[in-house]
């Protein structure tokens, strides 16, 4: 189902939240890497008012005149890019933000479409797209489109630099856990620390080779709806993300402890130095999130591979929830401060 479909089925606008499957770092050496939109994200409404924005479960509240607010200077400029002002707009989040989990373009992706039908037309895909590569143009300077293609679609795709997206074909939708390290990351900062290392090892060089042929064994994994071979792939995964020292103890706690409760796989996901951790662990992802909340780490699960449908076990349906585990254990995380909220 395509995010537009995502939308209509919830009544609100959405943006999906995204993950790296395999390839994280090795992406920005020309390898490819593979990622999944999240069947949790953010919803938002527009009505006419005076340009404010509200993310309560972020503790967030700002105006398009707070101009030293990269938040408020992101929405202007989707506001901006539609044609569109004197808008207020509130968003549900039901994502932690600064968690490497594609939050702003989450943000961007369902402020986008409110925006776009709240001024009564009709956007096509492209459009809604580029208003939101304006906002993550704000938090992230040239932004790779990775995210938000997840975010669009909730889909799970193959990126290249050179090729762009490129949806992959799953199986059947699987269930992730996510665990929060609680440790906002600073991508920057862990793509530069890989490349002096790179550049004084040359052996690392193989190593990121080998996490970008990994992308191909987890396409055929995921086509073949082997969830133990891609639960193998993960762990091979972490284990290479850290040999490139991206790994923090709460990341590495994160993983083994959810080995220990059940998964067939875990790995950091993203550029790590914090964030956030992915497990598959079909039939123990209680256990998975218990184990992560009795450490205290906060957790949740999230479907992969329905392309955009909001299938997890909590039947969220019509934009409401169960209240089964897809919830975040310990409660939402809002940013530690604001900046962007990706």
């Amino acid at each position: 189902m395509s995010g537009d479909a995502q939308a209509a089925r919830l009544g609100e606008p959405f943006g999906h939240g995204k993950v790296i499957l395999l390839g994280e770092h090795a992406v920005v050496y020309d390898q490819p890497a593979l990622a999944a939109g999240l069947s949790r994200g953010l919803a938002a409404a527009a009505i006419p008012g005076t340009g404010r924005l509200m993310v309560p479960a972020w503790a967030l509240d700002v105006n398009v005149r707070d101009t030293a607010s990269p938040v408020a200077r992101a929405f202007a400029a989707i506001l901006a890019a539609l044609g569109a002002a004197e808008l207020d707009v509130i968003v549900k989040a039901d994502l932690p933000a600064r968690a490497g989990l594609g939050s702003s373009a989450a943000f961007a992706i369902s402020i986008a479409r409110a925006v776009a039908r709240a001024r009564g037309g009709a956007c096509d895909a492209a459009t809604i797209l580029a208003a939101a590569t304006e906002a993550e143009k704000v938090f992230h300077g040239t932004p790779s489109g990775i995210d938000l293609a997840a975010a669009s679609s909730g889909e799970v795709g193959r990126f290249e630099r050179a090729t762009g997206w490129r949806p992959v074909t799953v199986l059947q939708p699987m269930t992730l856990c996510v665990g929060l390290s609680g440790r906002p990351r600073d991508t920057h900062a862990q793509v530069a620390a890989v490349r002096r290392l790179r550049e004084r090892t040359p052996g690392v060089r193989a190593v990121i080779e080998t996490m970008g042929a990994l992308v191909g064994e987890g396409e055929r994994a995921l086509g073949r709806g082997d969830i133990d071979e891609l639960g193998r792939l993960l762990d091979v995964a972490h284990g290479l993300l850290a040999a490139l020292r991206v790994s923090t103890g709460e990341l590495e706690a994160l993983v083994h402890t959810a080995r220990d409760a059940g998964a067939v796989g875990a790995k950091l996901t993203g550029a790590g130095g914090g964030g956030a951790v992915i497990a598959l662990a079909p039939g123990h992802e209680r256990d998975v999130l218990r184990r992560w909340n009795e450490a205290g780490f906060q957790g949740f699960v999230a479907t992969i591979g329905a392309n955009g449908a909001n299938d997890d076990e909590d039947g969220k349906k019509d934009g409401k929830k169960s209240g089964k585990d897809d919830r975040i254990a310990g409660g939402v995380q809002g940013p530690a401060k604001e900046t962007s909220p990706s």
